[in-house]
């Protein structure tokens, strides 16, 4: 199977030689764990094999993008940067929701200058409809304009969005949809998030193809950092949690080495590991159903009860009730694969019609 390098040798072997091409995945992990340093590893990856990458950048606008990378000595001059922070022509239209696809600014690493920092501007809502919108136009443009897709895309990050614009059961539609969007570009796809809340697995977690976190907790008066494969689909994949360092070349993990800490810290890892893996089984059938829902609707088949029983299962699972949440997925995908089945079979044949009795009774 073809792979798609991460840019981080010790990443790329705990995932089995590296991601799986045109797949959005998730890179999670608290502040200051490096999640956007893996992030600009992945891009950087591409364009050392010309590839054409993307950046879409919610949190910092690209000027301070750029000076964080510098730092790091990369050339990243040919990536295309696409600027989804709030502008100042944005904050004089007093606007409390931006529809950034009105507003598109995409421009090589190079041609950012000292534009503006983001303490100097109020936080702003930015719609995840605009973004898709601006992500849409700007990568069909390059097909039209170079005959060249992106291939590598990197959205910094979906935490931005989940904080000031998505609320309540909106939110996991939403971001679904965006989800699929982006399979459907048939890039690959690296998305930076963190949980907002440890006791919730919000949509981008369970719908995503695969998660690299990382962890960082103080140790003594040291802080360490280390990687771990919460999943990855279609493949197999060390499940172990390796060490990590940060240096003024970028992000290395050892692949061999394991991680040295306190009991009580390791077992919080590990309850955290064991748990991811019971809300991906649950995932799995919950994607498995999202899948017979599209083939009913091509075949014209209604099912309103079905979405509904999904809709309670993706909220049972959000609040980790997973027990409820697979009794109501598997529910609903063995309903959906019998009506998708008599759909198959087509329309029952009428019944055979018998001519009533000639008047008079028998002859």
């Amino acid at each position: 199977m073809d792979r798609v390098s991460t840019g981080v040798p010790g990443v790329d072997t705990m995932l089995g030689g590296g991601l799986i091409p045109a797949r959005p995945y998730v890179v999670s992990g608290p502040t200051g764990s490096g999640k956007t340093i893996f992030a600009m590893h992945f891009l950087a990856a591409g364009l050392a094999r010309g590839e054409a990458g993307l950046m879409v950048t919610l949190d910092e606008p690209p000027s301070e993008v750029k000076a964080n990378v510098t730092a790091f000595g990369w050339n990243l001059d040919r990536l295309k940067i696409l600027d989804a922070t709030p502008d100042i022509k944005a904050h004089k239209r007093q606007r409390s929701v931006i529809d950034v696809g009105t507003t598109l600014d995409v421009r090589d690493m190079e041609q950012v200058g000292e534009i503006r920092q983001s303490s100097q501007i109020r936080a702003l809502e930015v719609s995840i409809h605009g973004v898709q919108k601006m992500l849409k136009q700007e990568f069909f443009q390059r097909i039209e304009k170079s005959k060249e897709r992106y291939k590598r895309i990197v959205v910094d990050s979906l935490t931005a969005l989940k904080m000031f614009t998505m609320q309540g059961e909106d939110s996991r539609i939403m971001i679904q949809s965006f989800l699929r969007f982006l399979s459907e570009l048939e890039a690959t796809t690296v998305i930076v998030s963190e949980r907002l809340n440890p006791k919730i697995l919000e949509t981008e977690f369970f719908l995503s193809r695969g998660e690299v976190r990382f962890h960082k907790w103080l140790d003594g008066n040291v802080i360490r950092r280390a990687a771990s494969i919460e999943k990855f689909r279609g493949s197999a994949f060390d499940d172990r949690i390796r060490p990590m360092t940060l240096s003024n070349t970028g992000m290395t993990v050892d692949p061999q080495g394991s991680v040295a800490t306190s009991g009580g810290r390791l077992a919080r890892l590990g309850e955290a590991y064991l748990e991811q893996r019971i809300a991906e089984e649950v995932s799995t059938v919950i994607e498995s159903v999202l899948k017979l829902i599209e083939d009913a609707h091509k075949l014209h088949i209604a099912v309103p009860d079905v979405e509904h029983a999904l809709s309670r299962a993706m909220l049972q699972l959000q609040r980790r009730n997973y027990q409820k949440a697979l009794k109501a997925a598997l529910h609903a995908q063995s309903v959906l694969r019998e009506r998708l089945e008599h759909a198959a079979k087509g329309p029952p044949p009428p019944p055979p019609t018998v001519a009533p009795p000639p008047p008079g009774g028998r002859r």
